[in-house]
């Protein structure tokens, strides 16, 4: 049998395995950098840059963390009103059953800015970034 060249897409399973591994990666990174800080302060010498190196890896599984658990949300959205149990659009702002705003909008017109942290794209009346926690510029 001959396997197709296309990659197949994840399917939630895998993308909560992702996200299981990304998480880990991420503790023992916090970890090391806790550790490298903590001898840092005690000796007063040490390497900054490998601590930013590392700062710099953690916002790096931050970000994945971010993306992976917002594609699982979209590969498993409930489309069900959280009240009612009735079929919801996903596009809907309400349900049309008994009017309970759907978790699940994302309004289109919400003006869409880049974190200057993190780069990723959030919604503009975002005080801190979604993904990273920094407090937007302004705000």
């Amino acid at each position: 049998m001959i396997e197709s060249l296309e990659q197949k897409a994840p399917d939630v399973r895998d993308l909560k395995q992702q996200l299981n591994i990304a998480k880990e990666q991420r503790m023992e990174l916090v970890i090391k950098l806790g550790e490298m800080a903590h001898n840092h302060l005690r000796e007063i010498g040490g390497d900054i840059v490998s601590l930013k190196n590392i700062s710099t890896d953690i916002l790096h599984k931050d970000v994945l963390i971010y993306q992976t658990q917002h594609a699982i949300t979209k590969l498993s959205a409930n489309h069900q009103c959280q009240k009612c149990q009735q079929t919801v659009d996903e596009n809907a702002k309400f349900c049309g059953n008994c009017g309970t705003l759907n978790i699940n909008f994302i309004d289109p017109n919400a003006r869409q800015v880049i974190c200057g942290h993190c780069e990723q794209l959030i919604e503009e009346q975002h005080i801190y970034c979604p993904c990273c926690g920094i407090k937007q510029e302004g705000k």
